[in-house]
């Protein structure tokens, strides 16, 4: 992650806009894993089959 943002750096983008940036991929990222979740609670805690 340090080099992506060093590039951004060096290419002229603003911190603003690498901040915003990092927000999204945060918020994409946590609602994958709520959605994961919620799959995991529908189907309830039955036994693996092997």
């Amino acid at each position: 992650m340090e080099h992506y943002l060093g590039v951004a750096k060096e290419k002229g983008i603003a911190e603003n806009e690498i901040g915003a940036a990092q927000s999204i991929v945060m918020a994409v990222s946590a609602g994958r894993i709520n959605a994961q979740f919620r799959e995991v609670r529908r189907k309830g805690n039955t036994p693996a089959k092997d």
